[in-house]
């Protein structure tokens, strides 16, 4: 899939899962890439790992 230079594609938390997560609990946002200022960096996220520990961070009670 061709990535965009010019947008920034995030999935993002919508609600918290009852149960195990679905689509529904996910949402996709498009924002236009920042530009960093002085003293600033901008990175890109090539790779992403999601480990078991984020399902309880999910949820509404501590964890």
């Amino acid at each position: 899939m061709p990535q965009s230079t010019t947008v920034n594609r995030r999935i993002v938390l919508n609600a918290r899962p009852r149960g195990a997560p679905t689509a529904a609990d996910f949402r996709t946002e498009n924002h236009p890439v920042p530009t960093p200022e002085a003293g600033q960096v901008l990175l890109r996220t090539l790779y992403l790992s999601l480990d078991p520990y984020m399902r309880g961070r999910m949820s509404d009670g501590p964890s």
